[in-house]
Order: structure tokens, then C-alpha cells, then sequence
């Protein structure tokens, strides 16, 4: 049949497949004939005009399709609605003995605080700060006790709050992977500060309007600190109470239900930022409604985080009800030519790790431990002066930007060559780990293949060198393709023209996880500038004895190692991540594995219904 036959014989079918497609209320038993005639056709044209528009024309429909089948799944879309009403409280639930440990942990600090206080009033000096001490009793004495909620712009004071506020809740929460004990300290350092604060209010004479100010907020915002030193205790159980599982695999659990709660008080600490801001400065509305506003709020934690949970559990659940999940082996292959979600991805790399814990942790301490001896044994000054390490808010960036740049703190050529050789080895690690956890046989690399890679990473070096400003702008528009297109140039498998294709015209699948995986390992990195950071110095520090000026090379040295560690676990996950997602763009752009499996349509022969190759 010549192609003008052909497709004047099936194109009114393929015009219905493509109005099918683009409807938004679909009919899945249309979808299913249309796409087994369009496979079909598909393979026609593959076999006898391999080289015509007709079969690329084909090839992206059959590629809607399968794009839409994954992406479109049943449940993916309500799944928010049912984390909320059913996953959440179920977790909750079951994790209700770490709950009610914080709230009996964080009452008793508030305990100690009121006592102390009572024993000694400049205690509240020595726990809120002389400067605040000395502003509220100015305010006091001015007359309006509340005013400094009045001070800052409502949407400026909503956004500060609100963030620190997370900030504060994710210490909480991460610092229970340190056995449980992080959290306690947190929840005690925090109990303490707010019964100090309040009795404080109780000994000037002004409890009640300290109260029904405080409270409006403080009611969704106390209640969210409080779960989140649950949430950070349920994952510290998980290390302290293995039960019949290997510890690692109960961590795991433990830490994926502490997560779950964490998440579930974002929502609140957004609301009680926005009622701080907005809501609060407003001392003048009536005492009943304010009082009624508080009890509103405290009503709704007790429901939903007592009542509801246990109506929850007593009732099936929404999925998988008398249905066996299918465990994944972890030596099983990941398969590389499918198309994967963001969540797919990073399911899949933390499978991939899992599977190499040793390689990883023993390959990241290997390279750290060379750069950091190098960097500091070429150094021509004391080791305190080498790096600058900032304990700010965001200053995680500033450090691992510290450990970085070199043109933009004078360093020099060979410093920034030393920083590409870590981001060589960092790379290859990931390499190994990817290869391994993989179905693909690639070739020993010439030393072409290696002076390219280093040759990339070195480019990654030349952009981490300058200031943060100009690191950050490069990190964020070129390191998804670098990265990217490291792997892709590496392997051989793309140019560099394919490459940018590839991440640019699906931006969003690029970054995604870049995006996501940043977010989960600052909290991670905050750990290091607060209390269990100094915690673990000052153990240290009285370990060994010293003058102060060897104890201060010391804390430097171990900054740069625990930095650089933690950035070459978040750079390597990012490696994994791109490289993985390499084949995902790529079966996006080609669906070659598509094609591999429509191809093997019919070469199977079955046996009573049992297939057979």
C-alpha cells in the first residue's frame, strides 16, 4: 500500500484519537481501541516507511498516549485530599504514644520555667535576652503591653513569623534522628521560654490580655510545636525500638511517619503567621471574642489530631484493603528506558542508595577527607582563617559556598582546580552507585571520557568560584544541565545540543527535584549551626585540652568536613537524580522504550493462555 493509501484509510481514525485525547472527560474503553489500531498503525509504518513524517506522526500520538496513562492515573489527583482526611490521621494514630510524650515533655519544661522564674526573675533575662526584657517593660509602662506586635508591617510580619516558626519545627522534628534526644532538648529549650515569657506577664499584672493576645496565635502555633516534637520522637523510635526489624528498616518507617506529621503542621504554622500579622496587634477587639477565637482554635486540634484520627482507624482504609503490597527487592534492577514522575525519581535514587549504602558513605568520607586535607595543607595560615563559616539563618549556603568559590575569596587556580577534582570524584562515585543499581552495560571509559568529565566538573568549579549572588544564578539555571549532560556526555548517550533539549523543553521535570531535594537536605544542614551542633563542639571541646586558638582550628577543620560531607551526600543524590531523569527526558523526546515494547507485540507464543518467549 503506497503511504497517500494509507493514510487516507486511517486518518478520520486518527483525527477521533486526537479530539479523544484532548477531551477532558474521556472515555477509557474509546482510549483503549483507539490506541491498540493506533500501535498498530504505528508499526506498519515502521516496517515500511521508516523514514516518513507518517511514522513520527504516529510515534508522538502513541507518546500522548502513554504520557497521559502515566500521568493520569486514577487517585493521583485526589491523593492530596486523602493525605489529609485519611493517611495523615491514620499516622497520627499510630503514632499517638510520641505525641502525647512531647506535650507531657514540653508541659514539664513550661513547669521548670514558671519555677524558675519564681526562684529567680532574672532568669528571664538569662532565657528571652536583656533587650526584649527591657522593650516589653518599656511597652508596660507606655501603657500597651502588646505593642510589639504592632511594630513591623502585617505582611512582612506574617512572612517573618511564618518562616521561622518552620524553621524552628523542622529543628525539632530532624534533630530526633539523633536517638530522640535532639528533640527533647528543643522541646524542653522551648517549653522554658514560653513559661517564662507567660508567668513573666502573670507577675507584671497583665495575665488575661497577655493571654487573649498571645494566644490568638499561639494557640495553632504552641499546639504545632508540640506535634512536631512528636513527629521528631516517632522517628527517633524507630532508631531506639527496632522491634523485629533491622534498624535501618524501622529508622526508615519511623522517619517516614514523622515526616508525614511534620508536613501536616505546615498548613498551621502558615495560619498562626497570618493571624500573628493581621490578627494579634488587634488588642482592641472585645475579650469574649478573642477568648472564643482561642478555644476555637484549641477545639480543632483536639479534633483533628485526637477525635478524628481515632474515628479514622476504626474504619477500612481507602486503599489497598485485603490487598498484599508488593515488596521491591533491592537488588532488582531499575530499568531505565520508562518514563518516572518527580516522586518515581527520587523513590527510585533513595532505593539506589539504599542498595550502596556502603559505597556511598565510604566513597563521600574518602573524598572529603582528601579535600579538606588538602585544602588545609596547602594553606599557608592557621586553619581558622581558612574558612569563614556563617551561623545565619541561611548561612548553610554561604558555607558550602565558602567551601567552593575561590576567585571570589582570592584562593587561586589551584584551589579551584582541587574544588573540581571533589566534584570529579563526587561524580564517578555516582557513577558506580547508578551502574550498578542498573540494567545498562557501559564500555571501561577512555581517558578522553574522564578528561571530559573532569573537564565538566571543572565548569561546575568556575561557577561556584565567583560571589554567592552569581553562584546561585549559575546553580539555578545551568547546574540541572551540567549535570545532566555529565552522565549524558559521559555514557556517550547524547551531544550537548540533544542534552539541552532535553532539560529546557521539560524544564519543570528538570527541576523538580533539584528543587526538592535542596529542600530536604538544608534542615539537615541547619543541624550543624544549633544547639545540637554546639552540643557536639563543646563535647569536643572538653574531650580534648587545649589552648583556645588550637580548639578554634579544630571547630574549622570539623566544619569543613561535616559541610563538605553533607554537601557530597546532596551532590550525589543530585547526580543520581539527573542521571536517572537523563532516560526519563530522553523516552519523553524518542520513546524508544515504547517502541521496544509495541515491537514485541506478537512474539510471544502462548500455551493455554500462559505466555512463553
Amino acid at each position: 500500500m503506497r503511504e497517500t493509501e494509507f493514510i487516507e484509510k486511517n486518518q478520520k481514525k486518527w483525527k477521533r484519537y486526537e479530539r479523544a485525547l484532548d477531551n477532558n472527560e474521556q472515555d477509557p474503553e474509546l482510549l483503549n481501541q483507539l490506541y491498540v489500531h493506533t500501535t498498530d498503525d504505528l508499526s506498519y509504518s515502521r516496517t515500511f516507511y521508516p523514514n516518513r513524517s507518517v511514522r513520527v506522526y504516529l510515534n508522538g500520538l502513541a507518546q500522548r498516549t502513554f504520557l497521559h496513562i502515566y500521568r493520569g492515573r486514577r487517585g493521583e489527583t485526589s491523593r492530596f485530599f486523602t493525605f489529609w482526611t485519611d493517611e495523615l490521621p491514620r499516622v497520627v494514630f499510630a503514632q499517638r504514644l510520641p505525641l502525647l510524650i512531647s506535650l507531657g515533655v514540653f508541659v514539664l519544661a513550661m513547669l521548670i520555667g514558671i519555677v524558675s522564674y519564681r526562684i529567680d526573675s532574672g532568669f528571664a533575662e538569662t532565657i528571652l535576652g536583656e533587650y526584649y526584657m527591657d522593650m516589653t517593660r518599656e511597652n508596660i509602662q507606655s501603657g500597651d503591653p502588646m505593642a510589639v506586635y504592632k511594630q513591623m508591617s502585617p505582611f512582612n510580619m506574617s512572612l517573618r513569623i511564618t518562616l521561622n516558626n518552620i524553621f524552628v519545627a523542622f529543628m525539632t522534628f530532624i534533630a530526633g534522628a539523633f536517638f530522640a534526644v535532639g528533640t527533647i532538648v528543643q522541646l524542653i529549650r522551648n517549653g522554658v521560654m514560653l513559661g517564662v515569657f507567660q508567668y513573666f506577664f502573670y507577675d507584671q499584672g497583665i495575665f488575661q490580655e497577655s493571654f487573649l493576645t498571645i494566644w490568638i496565635h499561639g494557640a495553632l502555633e504552641i499546639s504545632s510545636i508540640v506535634i512536631a516534637g512528636g513527629a521528631g520522637l516517632a522517628m527517633g523510635r524507630g532508631l531506639l525500638f527496632p522491634g523485629t526489624h533491622s534498624r535501618l528498616t524501622a529508622f526508615r518507617n519511623s522517619a517516614r511517619d514523622g515526616l508525614k506529621i511534620m508536613l501536616g503542621t505546615v498548613p498551621l504554622f502558615i495560619i498562626a503567621g497570618f493571624l500573628e500579622g493581621y490578627l494579634t496587634r488587634h488588642t482592641e477587639l472585645a475579650d469574649g471574642i478573642r477568648a472564643m477565637f482561642i478555644i476555637l482554635c484549641f477545639a480543632f486540634i483536639l479534633w483533628y489530631y485526637v477525635f478524628y484520627p481515632r474515628s479514622v482507624a476504626a474504619r477500612p482504609r481507602l486503599e489497598e484493603e485485603a490487598v498484599a503490597r508488593v515488596v521491591r527487592v533491592d537488588t532488582e534492577k531499575v530499568k531505565l528506558k520508562q518514563i518516572r514522575t518527580s516522586g518515581d525519581n527520587l523513590t527510585t535514587v533513595f532505593s539506589m542508595l539504599r542498595s550502596n549504602a556502603g559505597l556511598l558513605f565510604g566513597g563521600i568520607f574518602v573524598i572529603t577527607l582528601g579535600f579538606c586535607l588538602l585544602s588545609f595543607y596547602f594553606y599557608g595560615s592557621t586553619s581558622s582563617t581558612r574558612y569563614i563559616f556563617d551561623g545565619s539563618f541561611l548561612g548553610d549556603f554561604h558555607n558550602v559556598h565558602e567551601l567552593t568559590t575561590s576567585f571570589s575569596r582570592d584562593r587561586g587556580f589551584l584551589y579551584l582546580l582541587l574544588v573540581a577534582a571533589g566534584f570529579y570524584g563526587l561524580l564517578r562515585l555516582s557513577f558506580e552507585i547508578f551502574w550498578k543499581s542498573t540494567d545498562i552495560e557501559l564500555l571501561p571509559a577512555s581517558w578522553r571520557s574522564e578528561a571530559f568529565l573532569y573537564l565538566v566538573c571543572t565548569t561546575i568549579a568556575v561557577g561556584f568560584a565567583f560571589s554567592g549572588t552569581i553562584a546561585g544564578l549559575f546553580a539555578f539555571l545551568l547546574l540541572p544541565f551540567l549535570m545532566t549532560f555529565a552522565y549524558a556526555g559521559y555514557s556517550g548517550l547524547a551531544s550537548p545540543q540533544e542534552t539541552f533539549k532535553f532539560v529546557y523543553t521539560n524544564i519543570l521535570s528538570a527541576y523538580s527535584n533539584f528543587l526538592l531535594i535542596i529542600i530536604m537536605a538544608v534542615p539537615c544542614m541547619w543541624l550543624l549551626d544549633t544547639i545540637v551542633g554546639s552540643l557536639i563542639f563543646a563535647f569536643l571541646d572538653w574531650i580534648f585540652y587545649a589552648d583556645s586558638i588550637t580548639i578554634d582550628n579544630a571547630n574549622v577543620v570539623l566544619q569543613a568536613i561535616s559541610y563538605w560531607f553533607l554537601f557530597g551526600i546532596v551532590f550525589c543524590i543530585w547526580a543520581l537524580s539527573f542521571s536517572l531523569n537523563f532516560y526519563h527526558l530522553r523516552e519523553v523526546e524518542r520513546a524508544d522504550g515504547l517502541l521496544e515494547r509495541i515491537e514485541s507485540v506478537g512474539t510471544k507464543r502462548r500455551i493455554r493462555g500462559m505466555e512463553m518467549e
